[in-house]
Order: C-alpha cells, then sequence, then structure tokens
C-alpha cells in the first residue's frame, strides 16, 4: 500500500510540457509499482478511429508490441483495449490466453498472460484506456484493479494538465506571430500611403494634360487608374484603423446627425443600374456620432449587400425606432438577397481577416471595422443568417432625446 502511495505522489512530479513524455514518465512509474511487463496508455484518435498507445512504459515487451503494430488498434478490431474503452468498465483477467474477446495479436505476438485495464477520463470526458500487462498467469487481484483506478485518475489529470500546457504554448506562439504580422502589417500599410499622394498627384498631372489635349480615351485610363488607386487607398485606411483601434486612439468627434438622410445619401450614392437600394424610414431620428466614422460604417454595411446580392437584386435598408430598457435606439437594417454566411464563417463574421465566400477579394476588415465602430458610439452592430436567405446586419445607436420645447 506505502508504494502504491508513493506511485501516485511520483506521478504529479513527473514532466508536463510534453503529453508523450509526461505519460511514458507515468507508465514507467505503475510498471515498477505494479511490476508489470507493459503499461500503456491508449487516446482514441478520431481521425483514425484507433486507439493509439501515446505512452508506454520503456520495456521489451512494449518494444516488441511497436514491432507487431499493436500500438494501434483501430476500434472496428474489437480487443480488450476497445472494450474497456466503448464500455467505461474496468477490467481484470489473469488467464489472457483463453480469453476468447482478446486479440490473437496480445496472446499469441506479445504471449500476455494477465491483464488490468480501466478508462481514462479526462476532464469528465472518456479519452482512452489504461492498460497493464503481465506474462505471468493469475499475477494481480482486485486490490491492484482498485489501484490501478485511482492511477487512472491521476493519469487523468497528467494528460489534463499536459494538453493545457501545450494549448497554452500554442497560443503564445500564435499570439507572437500574430503580434509581429499586424506591426508589419501596419507599417507596411503607413509606408504605402506616404508612396500613393505622389503617385496620385502625378497621375491628375498628366490627366490634365491629356485633357487639353482631348486624349479622351487615354483620361478614361487614367480615371479607372485613379479609382483604382483610390480603392487602395482605402484598403490602407481601414488597416490604419484596425491599428488604431487596437492601440485605442482612434479618433471619434461626435455631432447631432439626421440618421436618415445620411443614410440615404450613402445609399444613393452606392445604388447601381443592377442593384437597387431601397431606404424605409418610418420616422426621422437624430444620432449623435461622428459623421465619417458612421459614414465608414454604413458603407460597409452596403457595399458589401451589394456586393453579395444576385443581379438585379435590391438591397433593402430599414430605419426604425427600438424602444428598449436602456432607452430609444435607431436601427439601420441592411438585408440582401444574396447566398447567406456558411455558418463556419458566421461564427466568426466580426472578426479581422475573416475570410469565406462573402469576403473573398477583400481582406475581411470592412465588418470588423463596422461592429468597433458601433461599439465606440455606445452602440452595437448584430448579424444574422437564416440558411439560403441572404443576411443582415442591424446597425443600432442611441437616439438623440429631444430637448423639451419652453415656456
Amino acid at each position: 500500500m506505502q508504494r502504491h502511495l508513493e506511485t501516485l505522489e511520483r506521478l504529479l512530479e513527473g514532466p508536463s510540457a510534453d503529453l508523450r513524455v509526461a505519460l511514458a514518465y507515468a507508465a514507467d512509474r505503475v510498471a515498477e509499482a505494479l511490476r508489470a511487463d507493459k503499461v500503456d496508455t491508449f487516446i482514441y484518435d478520431p481521425p483514425r478511429d484507433s486507439l493509439v498507445a501515446l505512452g508506454s512504459s520503456d520495456q521489451p515487451l512494449s518494444a516488441a508490441q511497436h514491432r507487431h503494430g499493436l500500438d494501434v488498434l483501430p476500434v472496428s478490431n474489437k480487443g480488450r483495449v476497445v472494450w474497456v474503452y466503448e464500455t467505461g468498465q474496468p477490467f481484470l483477467n489473469g488467464d489472457t490466453q483463453n480469453d476468447p474477446d482478446e486479440l490473437r495479436g496480445i496472446k499469441d505476438a506479445l504471449r500476455v498472460q494477465s491483464t488490468i485495464g480501466t478508462p481514462l477520463e479526462v476532464d469528465g470526458v472518456r479519452r482512452g484506456a489504461l492498460m497493464i500487462a503481465s506474462q505471468q498467469p493469475n499475477f494481480w487481484n482486485e486490490s491492484d484493479l482498485r489501484f490501478t483506478e485511482a492511477v487512472a485518475r491521476w493519469i487523468g489529470h497528467i494528460i489534463h494538465r499536459a494538453e493545457l500546457a501545450e494549448q497554452i504554448a500554442k497560443n503564445a506562439v500564435e499570439q507572437g506571430r500574430r503580434a509581429v504580422a499586424e506591426e508589419l502589417v501596419t507599417v507596411m500599410a503607413h509606408d504605402l500611403r506616404n508612396y500613393m499622394a505622389p503617385i496620385e498627384m502625378r497621375i491628375a498631372i498628366v490627366r490634365r494634360r491629356l485633357e487639353r489635349e482631348q486624349r479622351a480615351a487615354d483620361v478614361k485610363d487614367l480615371d479607372l487608374a485613379l479609382k483604382g488607386l483610390r480603392r487602395l487607398g482605402g484598403i490602407i485606411g481601414s488597416i490604419l484603423d484596425v491599428a488604431r483601434i487596437d492601440q485605442g486612439v482612434l479618433q471619434i468627434e461626435p455631432h447631432p446627425i439626421t440618421l436618415v438622410a445620411l443614410v440615404e445619401e450613402i445609399a444613393s450614392a452606392l445604388a447601381t443600374p443592377d442593384h437597387a437600394i431601397d431606404v424605409r424610414a418610418a420616422d426621422e431620428m437624430m444620432v449623435v456620432a461622428d459623421p465619417e466614422r458612421l459614414r465608414q460604417c454604413v458603407e460597409n454595411l452596403l457595399s458589401n449587400a451589394v456586393k453579395h446580392s444576385p443581379g438585379g437584386a435590391p438591397v433593402s435598408v430599414t430605419v426604425t425606432r427600438l424602444t428598449t430598457e436602456r432607452g430609444d435606439l435607431a436601427q439601420v437594417a441592411v438585408i440582401d438577397e444574396g447566398p447567406g454566411v456558411p455558418p463556419e464563417v458566421g461564427a466568426r463574421i466580426f472578426e479581422r481577416f475573416v475570410t469565406g465566400k462573402r469576403t473573398e477579394g477583400g481582406l475581411g476588415l470592412g465588418l470588423y471595422l463596422a461592429k468597433r465602430i458601433a461599439v465606440l458610439h455606445g452602440g452595437d452592430l448584430v448579424f444574422e443568417s437564416p440558411p439560403g436567405k441572404g443576411a443582415r446586419f442591424c446597425l443600432r445607436l442611441p437616439v438623440l432625446a429631444a430637448e423639451p420645447r419652453s415656456g
């Protein structure tokens, strides 16, 4: 009994940063305590639908197991490892050679005579089985089985601890990579903006010269070049805005704004012959917002809806008043008739750099910025996309209360 307690204490003293190393260490300690010829921690691997010995004791029988390919056991092949995993029941047998449900390889190749098995749970979820083998018959008793069950619980904690450590390390590396990448993109955006101004100026000079020479075709080509350059400027501006939001320095200069008038103005500018934008408003409402930032937010929503609507399909915009416990809100609902947003994209639609069918051709920053702008104004931007029914984005902002009339 004392040896068993010492074993349990030593298990938690083992390494935890690497899962395989931690499990191998635990298997060696259990093998010593039970004088086993082999100890394995089998973990279920969904892609292979198999139980894989991630941690095995450093013994000749374990090496033989790997040589015979018995360290990866397909669930479909059954056997006692699979039985323990599937049933969640502990197992003790001192006559493995006559067990009809054991794999032939375990009996013939490894010549196992005694087996102990117990399910492994990690954070409340069954994940595998702890299996212990001896080449001697009737080698263990019920007391050893109870000890093995206790060991399995401790190994479950070891696995959980090791997986958490691996996830923390992985997240730290990913966050470091992302920080470096974002800093690089921001620096590049600053530099590109510095290069763009003289390019745009040079194009404008050439355009005026071509106009004087009445070269209409060349002027048209330069107008297209300028349009592309300004689109690039918009992308660069979005990248810099993201950096300002992350640093908490995005400037907001709020003023009272007539919301419907602003929405109608933007809709008129973005509507195309193929995509009408139908704006309906119950009544006029005033909001306190930064005009340029609110314009940026609404433009992102409308251009996104136009981009993903089928040819000839209008985009619907409704401006309504919502009464909530926190006061009245102005809601701008933008509804398109596109194919909708896949669920895996919709769950992350307001994150940076989200890509998917609806965000093809862009950086995936528009909706992220629109959401942040709404929040900075004390409002919100919410989204829903019923399967196959397009997308609906609702911008909600606090309504400016009307001043009471004097006497």
